[in-house]
């Protein structure tokens, strides 16, 4: 995405959560689906570097549930011209429940293999760590729940790992974005199931854009000329929908068939220059 970004002529900025993409963690605390302060952080920053420049947001995956919830409390005030949300785990109860159902447990395993690697490169920073936290369970964690048990949901605050399944679902901010958002879910992901999609919120907001298709599995929607080469299909419809939106075209969108489902956004006007975040 970043290559075909940069090849159109874009400036793109790679936001890593804490601890992933071998960032350094330096507080005992890591990246949760709930915290907003580090993407606030990249956007103030950006936006100041870049004053006259317009700026675009991509996440996939948990960086979208981070990201449409961010739209959702910015929402008036949001710094963003349009964004664009990936095989987003909307519901977090829902993507919990679904992952410890049969093959899915495969997933469960890699992510909270995954979680444990980042901890253990950071383990000394939570040594004399006391009070609810378990960091045993945590750094043992078969389970993304379990590694969320013993650290996440205490680092953040919360009483339970459903409470904070529950407060960091994204689904519940749709309704507060006020700039224009594409979502696109694959039917078929086992990490983060169709019935979580929030489609009626999403029909009810016009700055909103759904696309879901049948097969697609997690990020893999390896389909079109490119596939080969391991570009997406959805890499040139982000920005294909990215430069639509940097045009200022003011032309709504709405098609619907058995294998994609879109609905009427709006469309802002005066969009001049580009940023990607």
């Amino acid at each position: 995405m970043l290559v075909r970004a940069r090849s159109k002529g874009w400036r793109v900025v790679v936001f890593n959560s804490r601890g992933c993409g071998n960032s350094p963690v330096t507080t005992p605390q890591f990246y949760s689906s709930s915290f907003l302060g580090d993407m606030r952080e990249v956007v103030e920053h950006v936006a100041t570097r870049f004053p006259k420049a317009n700026l675009y947001a991509v996440g996939w995956s948990l960086g979208a549930n981070i990201l449409v919830q961010y739209l959702g409390q910015e929402s008036h005030t949001c710094r963003l011209s349009g964004a664009v949300s990936l095989c987003n785990p909307f519901n977090g109860l829902l993507t919990d429940q679904n992952l410890r159902k049969g093959f899915n447990i495969v997933y469960d395993k890699a992510l909270a293999r995954a979680r444990r690697e980042i901890f253990k490169k950071h383990a000394l920073l939570f040594e004399d760590m006391g009070g609810e936290y378990n960091i045993p369970l945590a750094a043992n964690a078969k389970t993304l729940r379990e590694f969320d048990e013993g650290l996440t949901r205490v680092s953040f605050g919360f009483k339970s790992v459903d409470d904070y399944y529950y407060n960091s679902s994204s689904s519940d901010s749709i309704e507060h974005v006020r700039i224009p958002l594409l979502c696109i879910q694959a039917a078929n992901d086992p990490i983060c199931p169709s019935v979580g999609i929030p489609r009626e919120e999403i029909k009810e907001n016009p700055n909103c854009l759904l696309i879901i298709t049948p097969k697609g599995g997690h990020l893999g929607w390896v389909a079109g000329v490119e596939a080969l080469r391991g570009a997406p299909w959805t890499d040139p419809v982000v920005m294909d929908y990215l430069e639509h939106l940097e045009r200022g075209a003011s032309k709504g969108l709405a098609s619907c068939s058995n294998s994609v489902c879109e609905q009427q956004y709006a469309e802002p006007e005066g969009l001049l220059s580009l940023e990607v975040l």
